[in-house]
């Protein structure tokens, strides 16, 4: 009998490992290298430290995204932490259990400076055999991901377990064949690399030039002075802010407007409407009745990515009075007010068909539209001139940087015509694909590091 046109199946009951329908259905690997089974080339890791011993020590956890791999989430004093946390090593690995089947898996590196992790993470090292990067790489690969989804248990909520994870049988090459494998990848990411610079220095000419036709600014007018003295003495009076570093910037701004080569407006100036989005949870599938949310990893790069969405009922971002209250419309300018150092103040214009709200961590303006250009003023925040009023103005807390609403209506602007604003916004889209081509180079070598690696292992 052909048992793959059958309804039944018979198996031997001695050759199940367990009853689940996705193991007796799951095929065998097939590769170069010995496929074994991972637990023989990993250790457990279970030690936990209960944290509140320590009540004034600053922890820094660790967190697991399937974006970036492992990062470090925060610092919280030890008091706060009231469960055992998991301990991790360098070159260790994490993963949620519950979230492995979209490759929420992470390994530590040197640059983190975390050592701790929440008691729902499964956390493991690496024997002498196996290189952790190696089997980090290889359990993001597209094709180990079906193993885990056929290796996850639960008729709801798909777990991996420690256990299920070593039963997993994978390919191990020999480890000098892992670092011939590991630097074949790292030489086709470095190439990607080396087109992303290339695709930031072509922008930044581009940003630079098109600052140059509405400022005289210089990067030595805004660049901060040392002085060699260890004591400054300033009047109270003179003290708009007591925070030292922006003490230090504050006397900069002067520079950065008087170098304009138009008429000076704040941003508070130019806005009919602003309104704060939505602090809701949302949901990361959509369902009837639901649209996107805006958050902050959908803006980057002065446009809006819409890679990693997430949902709200259509009916959360409206009122009985304003039935559009939370809807974006085409020309809203959105600003992120809350991110790091580098990313605060990030902003795009929504020029997107069908309906859409956003989240808290970003405001919403309308300006009007007969003194300036939304793509205007997104081209403009992300100009030195801009940045470096939002850098002087932003607050840090706790690893986050911060903009309030009124510092955001303070940032001033030259605002050339009408017609000059768009000859800028025409300069600037015809130009930018320049920078793209490099952008979309670098995306396709990462695409070809991960599919290589992938290749290479599995037949």
């Amino acid at each position: 009998m052909n048992n793959k046109s059958a309804i039944l199946s018979n198996v031997l009951f001695s050759s199940l490992g367990q009853w689940d329908v996705k193991q007796f259905l799951l095929n065998k690997i097939k590769s170069i290298y010995p496929v074994e089974p991972l637990g023989k080339h990993l250790i457990h890791q279970t030690e936990k430290i209960q944290l509140s011993d320590y009540p004034d020590e600053d922890c820094t956890i660790l967190g697991v995204s399937n974006k970036v791999g492992m990062f470090d989430a925060g610092v919280k004093k030890g008091k706060k932490i009231k469960q055992k946390y998991h301990r991790v090593e360098s070159g260790w690995l994490a993963y949620n259990p519950y979230r492995i089947n979209v490759g929420s898996i992470g390994i530590k590196t040197a640059d983190l400076k975390g050592d701790y992790i929440s008691p729902a993470y499964v956390v493991f090292s690496c024997m002498e055999t196996l290189i952790p990067q190696f089997l980090w790489l290889m359990m993001r690969s597209e094709y180990f991901n079906t193993l885990i989804k056929d290796s996850t248990t639960g008729s709801v909520r798909q777990t991996l377990s420690y256990e299920k994870l070593a039963a997993i049988e994978a390919p191990i090459p020999p480890i000098p064949e892992q670092e011939q494998i590991l630097k074949v990848y790292h030489a086709t990411i470095a190439a990607a690399e080396k087109s992303m610079s290339d695709g930031d220095d072509f922008s930044s000419g581009l940003l630079f030039d098109i600052q140059s036709t509405v400022s005289d600014l210089k990067e030595q007018d805004v660049s901060t002075a040392t002085t060699s003295s260890i004591l400054q003495i300033i009047s109270y009076s003179s003290v708009s802010r007591w925070e030292v570093a922006f003490g230090l910037k504050e006397g900069k701004l002067d520079k950065v407007y008087n170098s304009f080569k138009s008429p000076i407006h704040t941003i508070a100036e130019l806005t009919k409407e602003s309104l704060f989005g939505l602090s809701i949870k949302a949901s990361p599938t959509q369902k009837t009745g639901m649209i996107p949310m805006l958050r902050m990893p959908n803006i980057v790069d002065g446009a809006l990515d819409l890679d990693d969405l997430k949902y709200l009922p259509r009916k959360t971002a409206t009122t009985a009075r304003e039935p559009d209250k939370w809807l974006l419309r085409k020309g809203d300018f959105l600003i992120n007010r809350t991110n790091s150092k580098e990313l605060v103040g990030k902003s795009a214009v929504f020029n997107l068909d069908g309906d859409y709200t956003y989240a808290s961590y970003v405001i919403r303006y309308r300006f009007d539209t007969s003194i300036v250009l939304p793509e205007y003023v997104n081209i403009l925040f992300m100009l030195p001139l801009v940045r470096f009023q939002i850098d002087t103005m932003s607050r840090q807390t706790a690893g986050q940087c911060n903009i309030n609403s009124d510092e955001i209506g303070s940032i001033r602007i030259p605002i050339p015509s009408i017609s000059e604003q768009e000859e800028i916004i025409k300069k600037y889209y015809s130009t930018k694909d320049g920078a793209d081509k490099f952008y979309t180079k670098a995306e396709e070598l990462r695409k070809k590091a991960y599919t290589d690696f992938e290749k290479t292992i599995f037949a």
